[in-house]
C-alpha cells in the first residue's frame, strides 16, 4: 500500500515534488521511514537529519513505531525567522 509523503519548503524545491507516494510496508519505525526517504531522494538525504517527521499530523521521534493506519507522512525542515 502506498502512503503519501509530503515535502515542505526547500525540500519540495530540491525534490521538485510537494508530495509523493511511497511503499512504507517494510518500515516499522519513523527512523526507517527517514532512511527510506533518504535512499529514494538522495538530494535531500543530508537535510533529513535536521527535519521533523509528522505521522498522521503528529510529530514523532525516530524510535516511534508507525501506527497501523498510516495516512500520511510530512517532512518539515527547521523553521527560522524573527
Amino acid at each position: 500500500m502506498l502512503t503519501t509523503v509530503k515535502f515542505f519548503a526547500f525540500l519540495a524545491e530540491k525534490t521538485n515534488k510537494a508530495e509523493v507516494k511511497l511503499n512504507l510496508q517494510q518500515c516499522r519505525t519513523v527512523g526507517e521511514v527517514r532512511e527510506l526517504i533518504s535512499s529514494e531522494f538522495p538530494e535531500i538525504a543530508v537535510d533529513l537529519s535536521s527535519c521533523m517527521i509528522a505521522v498522521n499530523m503528529e510529530f514523532q521521534q525516530d524510535q516511534d513505531v508507525l501506527p497501523e493506519e498510516l495516512i500520511e507522512i510530512a517532512v518539515i525542515p527547521p523553521v527560522s525567522g524573527g
